[in-house]
C-alpha cells in the first residue's frame, strides 16, 4: 500500500512539477494521481516559502513576494497559468460549442488570456506581499493546497468533452471517495495553518468560483485540464485572499 501511494505521488510530481522524472504513464497511472493532489501542493506550498520562512529577504516582502510567485511558477513549469489564461479567452470572447474549443485549445494568447494572467500574477504578488508583511507566511503554504484540491472537486462534478483524452483521464480519477478524503485533509489544514475564519470563507468563495466554472462547463459541454490548471491557480488566489478578509 505505502509502495503504491509513493508510486502515485513521484508520477504526480513528475507530471504537475520540476521534482519528479519524466516516464511514460498508463492510463491508471495518470487517473491515480489526483489522489495526491492534496500531496503535492502541499509539498509545492512547503518548498516555496519555507526559505523564507527562515528569514531570507525578511526586510523585504516585495521581493519576498515577487521570489514567492517567480518559484511557483518554476516548479510547476507554468502548468496550471496556461489553462487559466485559455479558459479566460474563451470565456471572453463568448463562444460556443466547436469555436469555444478551438479558441481553449488555440497554442497563441489572445486579449483576455493575457489580461487574466496580468490579474493572475499581480494579484498573487499583491496577496503574498501583504501576508509576508503581516509575518503570516504559513498561509502561502496552504494556497498551493487549496488550488489542487478544488481542481479535484470541479475533476469530480464535471464531465470531459469527447474530444478531451487527457482530461478524461483525470476525471476518472477524482472519485467520490478521493474527493470527501483530499477535501477534509484541506480543511484540516487549512484550521491549522489559517485559523477557522479564513478557512471557512476559503470554502465559501472556492464554491463560488467552481459554480461559476461548472456553469460556464455545461454551456460548453464539458471540462478539460484547462479548466482544471484555472481551478487551481483561482483556488490559490481564493485561500490568499480569504485570510485577508
Amino acid at each position: 500500500m505505502l509502495t503504491q501511494y509513493w508510486s502515485e505521488y513521484m508520477t504526480a510530481l513528475s507530471f504537475m512539477t520540476r521534482l519528479g522524472s519524466a516516464r511514460m504513464c498508463s492510463s491508471e497511472e495518470i487517473a491515480a494521481t489526483m489522489r495526491q493532489f492534496y500531496a503535492v501542493g502541499l509539498t509545492i506550498g512547503a518548498l516555496i516559502t519555507f526559505p523564507f520562512a527562515l528569514g531570507i529577504f525578511s526586510q523585504h516582502p516585495w521581493i519576498q513576494a515577487w521570489l514567492w510567485v517567480f518559484l511557483s511558477i518554476w516548479i510547476t513549469r507554468a502548468l496550471h497559468w496556461d489553462g487559466w489564461a485559455d479558459i479566460w479567452d474563451g470565456w471572453g470572447s463568448c463562444a460556443r460549442g466547436e469555436r469555444f474549443w478551438q479558441i481553449v485549445k488555440d497554442s497563441r494568447v489572445g486579449a483576455f488570456g493575457a489580461i487574466a494572467m496580468v490579474i493572475g500574477i499581480l494579484g498573487q504578488t499583491l496577496l503574498a506581499h501583504e501576508l509576508f508583511l503581516l509575518g503570516e507566511w504559513q498561509v502561502l503554504i496552504f494556497a498551493p493546497v487549496a488550488g489542487r484540491v478544488a481542481s479535484v472537486i470541479i475533476g469530480g462534478l464535471g464531465d470531459a468533452p469527447e474530444e478531451s483524452v487527457q482530461g478524461r483521464l483525470f476525471l476518472q480519477g477524482a472519485t467520490r471517495a478521493t474527493i470527501l478524503i483530499q477535501t477534509a485533509l484541506a480543511i484540516v489544514t487549512g484550521f491549522l495553518l489559517c485559523g477557522f475564519l479564513p478557512t471557512i470563507y476559503t470554502v465559501i468563495l472556492s464554491a463560488g468560483m467552481l459554480w461559476a466554472y461548472l456553469r460556464l462547463a455545461s454551456i460548453q459541454g464539458g471540462i478539460n485540464g484547462d479548466f482544471l490548471g484555472a481551478t487551481i491557480i483561482g483556488g490559490e488566489l481564493i485561500a490568499m485572499l480569504a485570510y485577508l478578509i
